[in-house]
């Protein structure tokens, strides 16, 4: 009876160990050549390199690739998508009343009222008030009285009062032009409307802030600038407008270029406005034109 044959446990290394060699034979001299020689742990190695190269290429083609398309998305990614479309759509609603709430204080301001902030205060809705008496008191049925009798939320009648501290600016004039419409309270037309010809600049009459540079319906492209002693100025029915909100002006500066924008634009001119405490001034009687 034969006895099995233990394998040599140094026989599966041999391939490592061994050496290899490619070769060729010539046919007429039967001369053989070698072209080259490596060993057994050499071309383990040099196909193990290629075999990962090859799974880092198909990686790269999934994740990266025109073949990320082809491979259906994960519940994970689904949901990172979704969030990141729910976070997109939440700024842009906050951008939106944001822009509404500015666009309501700066009508308020041209309608002569008096703004104390430019963003409304939020009221949380949420509060229950328990046993509220909204029956107006005696006083403050006076107090209502006497608010209505003096019409304070309108302009004043006494218009013509000259306005303190005003003679001590020196304004720019906004754009070399003709004055076709004047100031006119009765009218309600607050400003002036000097035609030039489209594409003048248009220039700050004083040093400030730009508090509004936006689009508006009636008026176009419109930019509105806070300066000292609380005096706006508005410029309206811009082409081009070449400051931005929050940006700082020097008087004669060029924050915009004459247009014909806007429903109440019949032909290429600047609205000229200026205003103090939420009164409108008449620029002609501080710029000469």
């Amino acid at each position: 009876m034969s006895k099995p044959h233990k394998q040599n446990p140094d026989s599966s290394l041999s391939f490592f160990q061994k050496s290899y060699k490619i070769s060729s034979v010539n046919k007429t001299s039967l001369k053989e050549r070698t072209i080259t020689t490596f060993k057994g742990y050499q071309l383990f190695i040099y196909f193990l390199g290629l075999f990962i190269i090859l799974i880092f290429s198909v990686f790269l083609l999934i994740a990266y690739g025109p073949l990320n398309n082809l491979v259906p998305l994960t519940n994970t990614i689904k949901k990172k998508e979704i969030i990141d479309l729910i976070v997109k759509v939440d700024s842009l609603e906050k951008d939106l009343i944001i822009k509404h709430q500015y666009i309501h204080v700066i009508n308020k301001i041209i309608n002569g009222e008096v703004v104390d902030s430019l963003l409304p205060i939020n009221i949380d809705s949420s509060l229950v008030v328990e046993k509220l008496d909204l029956v107006p008191s005696k006083e403050d049925s006076i107090l209502r009285k006497m608010v209505y009798e003096e019409d304070l939320y309108n302009i004043s009648n006494s218009y013509n009062t000259p306005i303190s501290g005003l003679e001590d600016f020196v304004f720019f004039k906004p754009v070399n032009g003709l004055v076709v419409d004047t100031f006119s309270l009765a009218e309600h037309h607050y400003g002036l409307d000097i035609v030039t010809h489209e594409g003048a600049s248009v220039k700050a009459c004083l040093e400030g802030v730009v508090i509004f540079s936006d689009w508006s319906t009636s008026s176009g492209n419109m930019i509105l600038i806070q300066h000292v002693d609380n005096i706006v100025s508005v410029y309206m029915h811009n082409s081009i407008l070449t400051k931005n909100k929050n940006d700082l002006v020097k008087a004669g500066e060029v924050i915009g270029i004459v247009g014909n924008t806007g429903e109440l634009s019949s032909g290429p001119h600047l609205h000229f406005e200026l205003w103090q405490n939420g009164t409108p001034i008449n620029p002609q009687e501080y710029i000469n034109f």
